[in-house]
Parts: structure tokens; C-alpha cells; sequence
């Protein structure tokens, strides 16, 4: 709802906590954050990668930053998609170091080669945007633009996700599920879920925000959304604890898929499907397809009968009207 408001995108550009009453959003998606932080190097005890912990604590930084920046979209008083320059730019700077290091270990070339070609398709990339978008029909950089909260929160994302990469590819080891000890099975179940609260904290707390601002400049008396925020931790826990029983669950069933598999075929259990990570993908698809088909029969049997039933109200309105004439 508060995205769609024009003059909350126009409002110069300012810093400050916007709403007082999802400062504790904040701190708790601080506070994941640094669990989420310590559990990723638990799993890999501390061994540091630099580059990895450089990126998720900038990351984590930009997410708080992002806390205290109002909406103000450049796009809409310059006309230049300032925003989506910087997220093209920035997303292209964050992948080269994630690129690198996995054309480094999985080919063993030197990454002189993959450097100049990255920067080369990267110059062509970002200058055929910025063409387009000006000379064009074709605004891709406008689509991207998005306001100032938008644009620090997303460059954080971004942030992140390219140090896990970074994780990733520095750890072959944990491809090979056999390899990975119950204490790294923990400490990666805590990294996820932290993760997801941290994201859903900070994200949760924009979106307050925007209502919360929407609707103190409107309203004429008091107003408060304590207790929808308060109805949004209590779901939100229940939602979560659904999540992690969910993941356990998964987790103990995919110790038991590697002597399910050994049935259908000696060659399917030696697979890397059934000896690599992709061994989760497999155990979530015998989980969650069936799950989904049954979803789906079931919502298509709700519209049917809801279907029904406004078809047989419309007739008894209908035949109802037409007793009142005579």
C-alpha cells in the first residue's frame, strides 16, 4: 500500500529512525544478523575467507544503514535512474570476486584472461543499458530504479548472498554430504533460520514504517499499530518455528533417502545426486511436489464449490426478483 504513494517517494532525502515503534524490528534483525554471522563461521571454524567476511559484514551494514534512509527516489526529480546505475554497477562489482574464485578452483586457469573478459562484457553491458535507456524505448535502468531505502537495502542483499558464494566455492568439502559432521549440520540450520529472521526483520520494518508514515500524516486522532505489529511477532515466531520443524524434518529424512535410493538401482545410488548436496533438492522434491499437487486439487476444489454456490445465490436472487414483478 505505502509503496504506491507518490509523495512519500518526493520527500528530500533525510536520515532518521522513521518510526519509533519498529525500532525493535531493527535490533532484533541486528541481532540475527550477528548470529547469522557467527553460525556461518562456526560451520566452517573460522577459517577465514576475507573477501567472504569483508562482504557479509558490509552487507550487514547496508541493511542497518538502509533502517535510517527515507524513500526519496532520485528518478523522480532528476529524471536520471541514479538508482538503477548504481545497483547495475554494483551487482557487477560484488560477482567478479565470486566469478573469479570459482574459475580459479574449478579450472585452474589464470584469472587474467576471465578478468579482462568480465570487464570487457561488463563496459558493453552497462553502456548498451545506458543507450537504451536514453536513446530507446527500451528503459531497463528505469525498471530498476528504485527509491534510496530500496536501493542500500538491496545493495545489501546483494552483499550477502555474494559472500556465501564466496563460502561456497572456498568449500568444496561440504558438497560431499558424508563429509559434514552433525555439529556443521547445526550451526548451518542456525545460519538459515537466523538469516531468514534477520531479512524478514529489516524488510518487515520498511514496510511499517511506510504504513506507519501514511498514516500519522493522515490520520486526525491517535493512531497505533502496536498491536498489528504485536499479531505480526506472534505469527511471525509460529510461522518460523513451522519453518525450522519443516527443515529438521527434511534433514532426518535425507539420512534415510541414501538407503532408499540403493533400492531402485545401483547406479542411481552412486550418483552424484545421491553422494553431493543435490541429495536435499531430491529429498524436497519427494516432499513438496506430492504436498503441491494435493494444494493445488484443494484450492481447485474450494473455487469450484465457492463457484457453485455464488451460481446457486445468483439464481435465488434472480428468481426472487422475478416474483416481485407479478
Amino acid at each position: 500500500m505505502a509503496e504506491n504513494i507518490e509523495d512519500i517517494e518526493l520527500v528530500p532525502f533525510e536520515v532518521g529512525l522513521q518510526a519509533k515503534e519498529t525500532l525493535l524490528m531493527s535490533i532484533l534483525g541486528i541481532v540475527a544478523f550477528a548470529i547469522s554471522f557467527l553460525s556461518m563461521e562456526l560451520v566452517f571454524g573460522f577459517k577465514f575467507t576475507v573477501w567472504a567476511e569483508l562482504l557479509f559484514l558490509l552487507g550487514g551494514i547496508l541493511l542497518i544503514v538502509s533502517q535510517v534512509v527515507s524513500r526519496y527516489n532520485p528518478l523522480k526529480t532528476t529524471r536520471i535512474p541514479i538508482t538503477g546505475i548504481i545497483l547495475m554497477v554494483w551487482t557487477m562489482l560484488l560477482m567478479y570476486p565470486v566469478l573469479v574464485m570459482g574459475w580459479s578452483v574449478y579450472t585452474g586457469s589464470n584469472p587474467v584472461m576471465f578478468f579482462v573478459a568480465y570487464m570487457v562484457i561488463g563496459l558493453l553491458l552497462v553502456g548498451g543499458l545506458l543507450v537504451a535507456n536514453f536513446l530507446t524505448s527500451l528503459k531497463i535502468l528505469n525498471w530498476m530504479s528504485v527509491d534510496a531505502m530500496n536501493t542500500v537495502f538491496v545493495s545489501g542483499v546483494i552483499s550477502l548472498l555474494a559472500a556465501i558464494a564466496i563460502r561456497g566455492f572456498n568449500n568444496r568439502e561440504l558438497i560431499a554430504l558424508d563429509e559434514v559432521s552433525l555439529g556443521q549440520w547445526f550451526w548451518l540450520f542456525v545460519f538459515a533460520i537466523s538469516f531468514i529472521i534477520m531479512l524478514e526483520m529489516f524488510n518487515g520494518s520498511h514496510r511499517f514504517n511506510d504504513i506507519i508514515k501514511y498514516a500519522k500524516e493522515r490520520s486526525t486522532g491517535e493512531f497505533s499499530l502496536t498491536p498489528v505489529i504485536n499479531n505480526y511477532y506472534i505469527m511471525g515466531f509460529i510461522l518460523f518455528l513451522i519453518i525450522g520443524l519443516v527443515v529438521l524434518f527434511i534433514l532426518v529424512l535425507n539420512f534415510f533417502a541414501v538407503w532408499l535410493i540403493a533400492i531402485f538401482g545401483e547406479q542411481l545410488s552412486d550418483s552424484l545426486m545421491a553422494n553431493s548436496v543435490y541429495q536435499l533438492v531430491f529429498t524436497m522434491a519427494v516432499i513438496f511436489i506430492p504436498v503441491w499437487l494435493l494444494l493445488i486439487q484443494w484450492i481447485e476444489y474450494r473455487n469450484r464449490k465457492e463457484t457453485a454456490e455464488e451460481d446457486e445465490m445468483r439464481r435465488i436472487v434472480e428468481k426472487d426478483q422475478k416474483l416481485g414483478i407479478y
